[in-house]
């Protein structure tokens, strides 16, 4: 097929031809050959009984980041453009709508249409009633191509009111889902949303996501938002996302439970799943690049964003519900396994994906940022092709103004994977969805054509269905179809107690829990769905008990208070039922539970660490209540006896202390209470006598001289180390409430000479919450005796507070500590240039820049240049050997006193040789060097190992310990400098260190 708007091809065209073409091409359409762009498979490494090929680029194609399929089977894709600044490349808003059509049945794209532009920031897409809705802050619209010439002539703003902050934090992820609404990802910026023009109807979105009906407009709150790019569900509707570190979360309750009664905590009701760490290890392909904002994140997920799910019975049963979730940074596609573990889920990596990826490019431009499954079973994914895909924000200005933020903007990939082999003959889309066939689909395997299916019927109002639906619920072999049925139904409000009735008994659990989820709107009277609902607290299926708890929380009376007690009791080790329980319990059923427990022996004594759970949470929930000048924390404190175990006192304490502090309230504290308060810290343990410490403090109770007793005793036994560690560390925590100018130095004290390090942090952890110059002072004179391990902490406290700055910034001026020692990130660093007072800023420009973390940079600066492209491993072996082969270790070759450096193999040439170079600019703390001073006059120097009353040890060269007793010490200092010396340079070439560089490569 001619192309003319192919490069390569010369073309002889006669008048009338070019005159249609100019129409043609006036109406933003236009004929597309199969796809030209450059790519070898050999490029991307893939499961290998998958394949991968090139399904659209450029010029068709420009910063694919969202892809959907209408029920024609035309795929309109939202294109980026304006990526990063939100501007395209004529400095105007410049996000641009794709529809591409297989016009041939090739299964490739031949016919590409601008469908629309001028938007900005395009995120997302998803079809509706003939057209598309798409998000592009502040609002998302509504298009749709009336006159069939593939162009959109209605445009509506559907909602309005999205922050448009930076490209990563943006609204996305929108696609109707099973409850017939539109769904999307906060992304990080928020706003408050709605229609447009209806202040009544407009919702803080705070930090939420969101649905909306997409016809009128109307918004509500989902889940807690996990912050990032991508939002994808599971075939029985549970929400998963991402956020740049944190690569995948589960959304467990939502709004609407959260919110049902005042005082319940939204927080962590989206939580990591993965099993492998929140910001996991990854496995690029591509070569390493410079990252100017934390480049310590090397090889581990630092721009998790796009996601996919893999749920097409076309590919290997293995690989079916697997999760997918994009790096752009590290050019790759990561794979989680998602299994159920109770009521909750856990996100693994596949046995045969330990050190791999499901997909990596050795391409450092492919930015992988989605995947969506097709009607033709196929996964297409969405690739980016930009140089730089780091937001301006977080790029050092002397290196933005150096570089080319929009490298790559005239490119874009979107590629077909599929297993080897192919996939099984496309079926004619149109034909299929005929009326008269849509309720057969919502059986189909592909959740493409369920979902397709679903929401015709409801778009299309087909109420003569109903009776189909309905014998679906009843009779269908198919769980699948059954839960589209349900649904399907409540679209069309034809949902009654009868076939509810139905969903609650089904065979399968994700049925059930989705039956109860339709339950709710008719609970309130309906007394025989509220008896199912009970009976469902007692399912075999964890996660079904779990919706059960959360549905009983729509009715109160004695059926649902009665349920919530044994769920409670028989759940209490179950983290997330018990939070169900607690979003469902009425003021009643609280106060009820609370005091039926604590007559029961095995809750008052504790007996069971998830019984201790379980008060300390309905105790937190009563202080969450409270109001002004209310009693209930009072009436509860009153109810603790002394047959109260004190580890059950300390949690139901603790609880009211942190309910209190979410509420805000100023609840009276009768007499009697304080008498209580008084009596208990007097007697009780550290533990609960911080708890009375801080219940004094909220209720302002003034001096409580068993309080000021206890105290006293904590100032004592933070350093008697016959006591036991737990102790120690409670009667620390204690501390917080003391007078300053006694505790602050007894803390500081201890993180300098506690023989364990645990104990040392938490000196530090309590100095962090005291607020007063007295601990930046204090804490900066004893900086060279501070143990590194809790150096770390030490820096942030200083960084966090801005009264802190002035004094670290004066011992900087003084050259009593350096700038190396800090080890400050980008952030930290900006914190310090940016958001202190002015008179701070400048001074702490004189040591630091937000555009660089090398001291010896010019040093650096002339080497880099004179590196070889490439390396000898077997020089740079012996390169490593003599200089770096004593303290460090690579591949197990060498000795363990420095860093290992097998943790380089992902890092760029360019950071190791500024390490090599520099080993001061950027000390990680562990690896700080000590210096003994002994009474002799002489003096060992090397790493911390460890220190305890006896003595301390020092890690020296080829892993030699050297252990000085206490009493041969006279003094233990920090030197402020790495224990790998500047210099090593001299007498090597820069072919030497790009050898060498090459072998810590493992190039």
């Amino acid at each position: 097929m001619n192309n003319p708007l192919h490069p390569a091809r010369s073309l002889r065209i006669d008048f009338l031809l070019l005159v249609f073409l100019g129409v043609l091409l006036a109406l933003g359409l236009a004929r597309a050959e199969p796809l030209k762009a450059p790519f070898d498979p050999a490029t991307v490494h893939l499961d290998n009984r998958l394949e991968i090929n090139l399904w659209a680029s450029e010029p068709h194609v420009v910063d694919p980041v969202s892809l959907c399929f209408d029920e024609t089977g035309a795929a309109y894709v939202a294109e980026c453009r304006d990526y990063p600044n939100g501007v395209g490349p004529n400095g105007k808003v410049g996000s641009t709508i794709r529809r591409l059509e297989d016009t041939d049945g090739d299964g490739i794209p031949d016919k590409v249409t601008i469908f629309a532009s001028g938007f900005s920031f395009a995120t997302s897409v998803t079809p509706w009633r003939g057209g598309i809705l798409v998000s592009a802050p502040p609002e998302i619209l509504y298009l749709k191509d009336t006159n069939g010439d593939g162009v959109a002539d209605v445009r509506q703003v559907r909602v309005t009111g999205f922050i448009r902050g930076v490209s990563d934090s943006l609204v996305n992820g929108l696609q109707f889902q099973l409850d017939n609404r539109i769904h999307g990802a906060n992304g990080g910026s928020g706003g408050t949303i709605g229609p447009p023009g209806d202040a009544e109807e407009k919702l803080d979105l705070q930090g939420f996501d969101f649905s909306f009906d997409p016809d009128s407009g109307a918004c509500e709150r989902t889940w807690v938002s996990g912050g990032g790019f991508g939002l994808v569900f599971d075939r029985w509707g549970r929400p998963f996302t991402t956020y740049n570190i944190n690569h995948i979360q589960h959304g467990y309750i939502s709004w609407r439970h959260i919110n049902l009664y005042r005082g319940f905590n939204p927080e962590g009701m989206t939580a990591s799943i993965s099993d492998h760490e929140e910001m996991a290890a990854i496995y690029p392909r591509s070569t390493p690049q410079t990252r100017p904002n934390h480049p310590e994140q090397a090889g581990y997920f630092s721009a998790a964003g796009g996601m996919g799910i893999i749920d097409s019975p076309a590919f290997p049963a293995d690989l079916q519900g697997s999760i997918l979730v994009g790096d752009v940074v590290g050019n790759l596609v990561h794979r989680d396994v998602i299994h159920s573990a109770g009521a909750s889920f856990i996100a693994s990596r596949a046995a045969s994906e330990t050190n791999r990826e499901f997909l990596a490019s050795t391409d450092p431009h492919f930015r992988p940022v989605g995947a969506q499954v097709g009607p033709d079973h196929a996964l297409y994914l969405l690739v980016m092709q930009r140089e730089i895909i780091e937001h301006p924000d977080y790029i050092p200005a002397r290196v933005k103004a150096t570089a080319n933020l929009r490298a790559g903007d005239d490119r874009g990939r979107i590629y077909r994977i599929t297993p080897k082999g192919g996939l099984p003959p496309a079926r004619d889309i149109a034909k299929s969805l005929r009326t008269s066939e849509l309720v057969n689909h919502l059986a189909d395997p592909n959740p493409w054509w369920r979902k397709t299916a679903q929401r015709l019927i409801v778009e299309r109002n087909l109420l003569d269905q109903a009776p189909n639906l309905r014998s679906l619920v009843e009779h269908s072999d198919s769980p699948l179809a059954r839960l589209h049925a349900l649904w399907t139904l409540q679209g069309l409000k034809q949902l009654d107690r009868a076939v509810l009735a139905t969903g609650l008994k089904d065979s399968e659990p994700g049925v059930r829990e989705n039956a109860l989820q339709l339950a709710e709107p008719f609970l309130e009277d309906a007394p025989e769905l509220q008896k199912a609902v009970s009976q469902l607290t007692y399912d075999s299926h964890p996660q079904v008990r779990f919706q059960a708890a959360l549905a009983l929380g729509m009715f109160d009376n004695t059926v649902s208070t009665a349920a919530l007690q044994d769920l409670l009791r028989t759940e209490a080790g179950s983290p997330w039922i018990r939070q169900a329980v607690l979003s469902s319990l009425s003021p009643t059923a609280l106060d009820a539970l609370l005091w039926r427990y604590l007559a029961e022996n095995d809750f008052r004594q504790g007996s069971d660490p998830s019984y201790i759970e379980v008060l300390r949470e309905l105790a937190t929930l009563i202080g969450a209540r409270e109001k002004d000048g209310g009693d209930m924390a009072s009436r509860a404190i009153l109810k603790l006896d002394i047959s109260l175990a004190e580890r059950s006192s300390a949690a139901l304490l603790e609880g009211l202390a942190d309910g209190l502090s979410r509420s805000h309230a100023k609840p009276q504290l009768l007499g009697s209470a304080r008498y209580s308060l008084n009596r208990l810290g007097r007697s009780a343990g550290p533990r609960q006598t911080r708890a009375v410490a801080r219940l004094a403090r909220i209720f302002d109770a003034g001096p409580l001289r068993g309080l000021d007793e206890a105290i006293n005793r904590a100032l004592v036994s933070i350093s008697n180390t016959n006591l036991d560690r737990s102790i120690r560390l409670e009667y620390l925590d204690l501390l917080e409430f003391g007078a300053k100018p006694t505790v602050i130095p007894a803390l500081v004290q201890v993180a300098i000479t506690a023989e364990k390090p645990e104990i040392q942090a938490q000196a530090v952890r309590v100095l962090a919450r005291l607020e007063d110059p007295l601990v930046a002072e204090s804490l900066l004179e004893h900086w060279p005796e501070l143990p590194p391990g809790i150096r770390p902490a030490v820096i942030a406290l200083w960084i966090d507070h801005r009264t802190y700055h002035s004094p670290l910034l004066a011992a900087l001026e003084k050259n009593t500590i350096t700038v190396g020692e800090l080890n400050l990130d980008l952030e930290q660093r900006r914190a310090l240039l940016r958001h202190g007072e002015s008179a701070d800023r400048q001074r702490a420009a004189k040591f630091v820049r937000d555009d660089e973390y090398a001291n010896r940079k010019s040093i650096i600066d002339e080497w880099l240049p004179k590196l070889p492209a490439s390396g000898d491993t077997i020089h740079g072996q012996e390169v490593f050997d003599e200089l770096c082969s004593r303290c460090h270790r690579v591949r197990s070759q060498g000795h363990k006193v420095g860093p290992e450096l097998d943790s380089m193999a992902n890092r760029s040439v360019e950071d190791v040789l500024s390490n090599i170079l520099d080993p001061n600019m950027a000390i990680n703390p562990g690896f700080v060097a000590f210096i003994a001073e002994l009474k002799t006059g002489e003096s060992e120097t090397g790493l911390l190992l460890s220190q305890s009353s006896e003595g301390v040890t020092l890690t020296q060269a080829n892993e030699e310990k050297r252990f000085i007793a206490r009493k041969d010490l006279k003094l233990l200092r920090s030197s402020g400098m790495s224990l790998m010396p500047e210099g090593l340079e001299a007498g090597h070439t820069p072919k030497d260190f790009r050898d060498l560089i090459a072998y810590i490569r493992g190039e």
